[in-house]
């Protein structure tokens, strides 16, 4: 995957680290056979054998799409004797959230401080930015 400009600190270094993996995350979720391996997984742990019997593809090809989802910390495996077996990663979704987050708190805060100043403009009594913009809901009610 190649680095984007925005990307910000390398690895490691502060919350850069968690929205890149939140991004490497959204990335391996991009493929319709790892969105469908990861909703077979929310079932319970499996082998990859299993997989490859549910889903239209072969074995090697399960194991190619575990290993990135793998990589992308939202599965991990364990040995449970002779078969190795594939579960979702509980802490996984924490860093496609955070990665999300960061884009809705600052929409959020933005709508916050415009319904805060608008109750502002009702209580006193003056316009809203809406006035002379020929509101819809206005005309509707005309």
């Amino acid at each position: 995957m190649a680095r984007r400009a925005d990307a910000g600190p390398g690895p490691g270094r502060g919350a850069g680290r968690d929205a890149r993996r939140g991004e490497q995350q959204l990335d391996a979720l991009g493929d319709a056979r790892r969105r469908d391996i990861v909703a077979l997984l929310a079932d319970g742990a499996v082998s990859v054998g299993e997989l490859a019997d549910r889903l239209p593809i072969s074995r090697p090809a399960v194991s190619q799409h575990l290993k990135v989802l793998k990589e992308a910390g939202l599965v991990r495996d364990h040995a449970e004797g002779t078969r190795r077996l594939y579960g979702l990663d509980p802490s996984g979704p924490a860093d496609v959230r955070a990665y999300l987050d960061r884009f809705w708190s600052n929409h959020l805060a933005a709508f916050a401080e415009y319904v805060g100043e608008d109750a502002v403009r009702r209580r006193s009594g003056a316009p809203s930015d809406k006035a002379g913009r020929g509101d819809e809901s206005e005309r509707d009610r005309s």
